[in-house]
């Protein structure tokens, strides 16, 4: 793929929910989705904002790997096959993983199936612009004052 350090791209998740993602390295990324819906990292932090329910997850991200090498780790290439890569892995969260590039190099598509299901995650990019100096400040989210916060969402029990 090519070499870049920010792109924004249209997104759309299984047909249906579609927004825009902004990406800086080294592990910046900020999604808006049409319905606001808000998913912000920046290496710090990761939110999770939802307007209709006035609620924001704050998740600590140390020790995490960013980027798409980060999403990519541990998985082997099982197939490679003109503009697509299928990957894959038996004990991580998505057991396949295929990636499409186009003629640019830029990626089109991800397409994950998670463990034990038989449906995928279908997420398709256009629109894609590169290099075009994303603020940093950009990716530190404040959710409204009125929103409830839940610190470190994905660590708790139930």
């Amino acid at each position: 793929m090519n070499s870049f350090d920010s792109f924004r791209a249209n997104i759309t998740i299984n047909g249906t929910l579609s927004g825009v993602l902004s990406y800086k390295r080294p592990n910046n990324l900020h999604i808006k989705f049409s319905d606001g819906r808000i998913i912000s990292a920046n290496g710090s932090y990761l939110w999770i904002y939802s307007p209709s329910r006035a609620m924001a997850g704050k998740q600590e991200l140390r020790g995490s790997t960013g980027g798409i090498s980060g999403l990519l780790s541990g998985y082997t290439v099982v197939e490679q096959s003109g503009s697509s890569i299928r990957l894959h892995s038996p004990n991580k969260s998505y057991e396949e993983i295929i990636l499409t590039v186009g003629a640019n190099n830029l990626l089109n598509s991800i397409r994950m199936r998670p463990q034990g299901a038989s449906d995928y995650i279908d997420i398709g990019f256009s629109g894609i612009q590169t290099n075009i100096g994303l603020s940093s400040s950009y990716f530190n989210f404040h959710p409204p004052s009125n929103a409830q916060i839940v610190e470190n969402p994905l660590n708790q029990r139930e």
